[in-house]
């Protein structure tokens, strides 16, 4: 795959990150959602976008991108998901906290893909 051709499919809006894909299936996991979970196991086992031969990093499972192929229901799912725990992670007062922040990243990454309504 040329360079180019990489940027062009990572820039696009239905593609995450192996770490935003790591910590969801963690929070799936938590959560007993083993169905979603699965589903993220497969999505990394076949759905790596190759990287281009020159990437600095090849071996690197930090650097990969996914194509994220579910469909709405299951997204909704992981956006109600992320949505509770950014919540749930609130101050007494309702303030953020440093894990709701990282929570609310999680869901707007996911909230972002093309296929949510």
């Amino acid at each position: 795959m040329r360079t180019e051709e990489y940027n062009r499919i990572t820039k696009e809006k239905n593609v995450l990150d192996f770490g935003t894909l790591k910590e969801t299936k963690k929070q799936l996991g938590i959560n007993k959602l083993s169905e979603l979970e699965s589903e993220i196991d497969r999505i990394l086992s076949e759905n790596k976008i190759q990287k281009p031969k020159l990437h600095n990093k090849t071996n690197s499972l930090e650097t990969d991108f996914f194509l994220i192929d579910l469909n709405s229901d299951q997204l909704e799912s992981i956006v109600s998901m992320f949505g509770d725990l950014e919540v749930g992670n609130l101050g007494l007062n309702y303030e953020t906290t440093h894990s709701a922040r990282f929570y609310a990243k999680m869901l707007d990454k996911w909230n972002d893909l093309p296929d949510y309504l």
